[in-house]
């Protein structure tokens, strides 16, 4: 397994002139959080942070290595990354940091496995509703991703949060109710194409009944000419 570990240092001044110094110095101005502690304001490096994010999955933990005993060692989750989206460069970055025997709730994507029949013989469409769901357990049970079987999906059926199968140690965090796929017929897709273009299609069927009306219309009478 690799080894997602980033060199975390105390960052004493802050503002935005202390920031765009600690960027032009090479580094990415953070803040590591917890919930029941203080935020530490901190930089990292910059090169090797994006080198690290680059391959992190959703949700990776990382170790913070460190001088100060305050953070040595902590684990922690990106929680936000703030970028120029011009430049393509990285601004800020939040770390949410945790103890080893706490749970936390994060965001894993929802991966789709198999081929859903509602599709493959009855011609349906396979609708994704969610494409990620909230879960919580402890960082080392944190999954890459949460798989959803739709081998046995067929037509007008649905998956729903309720129905997926977790890791050990993994609990969801979400709406049991909420939709995670579903198979919906395509002839409603059709019929609703249909409905507009015909909606569309009736102004300018009432409008070429009105030209040939007009058309048909009498000519305004000429007045006489005056008599001298």
């Amino acid at each position: 397994m690799e080894n997602f570990t980033i060199e975390v240092s105390e960052r004493p001044n802050l503002g935005k002139a202390s920031s765009n110094r600690c960027r032009k110095e090479g580094f990415i101005p953070a803040v590591a959080y917890h919930r029941a502690e203080q935020p530490v304001a901190v930089k990292i490096p910059g090169k090797e942070f994006a080198h690290l994010a680059a391959r992190a999955r959703r949700s990776q933990v990382f170790t913070f290595k460190s001088s100060s005993g305050a953070l040595n060692g902590k684990s922690a989750i990106v929680k936000e990354i703030q970028r120029d989206y011009i430049k393509g460069t990285l601004l800020h970055v939040d770390f949410l940091t945790f103890r080893e025997d706490e749970e936390v709730a994060v965001e894993i994507p929802v991966k789709l496995v198999g081929e859903a029949p509602g599709v493959k013989i009855q011609k349906g469409i396979l609708t994704v509703v969610t494409h990620e769901v909230t879960v919580r357990c402890l960082a080392k049970n944190i999954p890459a991703a949460i798989e959803v079987n739709i081998t046995a999906l067929n037509l007008g059926q649905s998956i729903h949060v309720s129905d997926l199968s977790l890791p050990a140690g993994v609990s969801v965090d979400d709406d049991e109710e909420e939709t995670i796929v579903s198979v919906v017929a395509a002839r409603s897709t059709e019929e609703e194409s249909a409905a507009a273009a015909a909606g569309a299609a009736a102004p300018a069927a009432e409008a070429g009944k009105a030209a040939p009306a007009a058309a048909k219309a009498p000519a305004a009478a000429k007045a006489p000419p005056a008599k001298k």
